[in-house]
């Protein structure tokens, strides 16, 4: 931050020396590097204090108050809100540097095709020398971009394939960044015209990639191919995700033949027992549709 605290320096105003004096007096290290533990705590400080300010709760209808609750997990800073509705919204920030910063490889800077990127103060498990002060690289508007660049058929598959992530308990440490990579290789790997497939052909092609990957124990990084994303995880773990999905694309292929054991095999694969007592009671026409849409887009 040393180049950040100069330029801080030379400008006069009461503000911008507010802000230095805050990132040189709690924020840097003796030589000037951003802590990611002391951002955390300071980010900390002011979600509490915006809270208590408004007394943990707000009233977003009139009449209707709900309350709030303040959580962290890694770089994320959650308030739950509790009320006639009850959901979570979760703020991550972000540091954002110009693409020309990048510690990307040589092979990856084609896929560079926004002007920035951010850095993600989320701390390290395994404790380095430079752990206080690393951060995670983050792609999400060029991600964003790759993904809408193909038929919304990608879009979608990726959504079933969250939601069977979500039903099936055994494949908690199965991240939705484990399988947006999946489908990004795949959208480098494959024409456009691959995903204007149907989503009964996509989903089980899917479903192997992300089988084979489980089997060998490797997601590669995306932006660092060099980079395995299951690292963090026991072989166990891994074992265990694997087990689960290994029979899904044969299954898959085999319903799609027909109709009836494709709609019987979407309620239990990727509905959870309450969606699918709901879904019973639905009209055989709307059930139809569902189907329909599924081998169709």
């Amino acid at each position: 931050m040393t180049r950040v605290l100069e330029l801080l320096k030379d400008d006069p105003r009461e503000d911008f020396q507010r802000i230095r004096e805050l990132i040189q007096g709690r924020l840097v290290d003796a030589q000037n590097f951003l802590v990611v533990d002391r951002l955390r705590s300071w980010l900390q400080s002011l979600f509490s204090q915006a809270l208590n300010r408004i007394s943990d709760r707000v009233e977003l209808v009139p009449g209707a108050v709900s309350h709030l609750k303040y959580r962290t997990c890694g770089p994320a800073h959650t308030i739950y809100v509790y009320g006639d509705y009850e959901y979570s919204v979760d703020f991550v920030p972000a540091i954002r540097l110009a693409a020309e910063q990048n510690v990307l490889p040589t092979k990856q800077l084609e896929y560079l095709n926004t002007s920035y990127w951010e850095a993600i103060p989320k701390p390290l498990k395994t404790l380095t020398e430079t752990s206080t002060i690393s951060f995670r690289s983050s792609f999400y508007a060029v991600e964003k971009l790759m993904l809408q660049g193909v038929h919304e058929n990608c879009r979608n598959a990726i959504r079933f394939m969250k939601k069977f992530r979500d039903v099936k308990t055994n494949l908690g440490n199965c991240k939705s960044y484990y399988i947006k990579t999946l489908f990004l290789w795949k959208i480098i790997q494959e024409p456009n015209s691959y995903w204007q497939n149907p989503l009964s052909f996509i989903l089980p092609d899917m479903f192997h990639d992300l089988a084979e990957h489980l089997g060998r124990g490797v997601i590669p990084f995306f932006w660092d191919p060099e980079l395995n994303m299951l690292d963090a995880l026991t072989r166990k773990q891994v074992r265990e995700m694997y087990l689960c999905v290994r029979r899904i694309p044969k299954m898959l292929w085999a319903a799609g033949i027909s109709r009836n054991k494709l709609s019987l095999f979407v309620l239990q694969a990727f509905c959870h027992k309450k969606e699918r007592n709901l879904n019973l009671k639905c009209s055989s026409r709307r059930k139809r549709n569902v189907i329909k849409g599924l081998k169709t887009t």
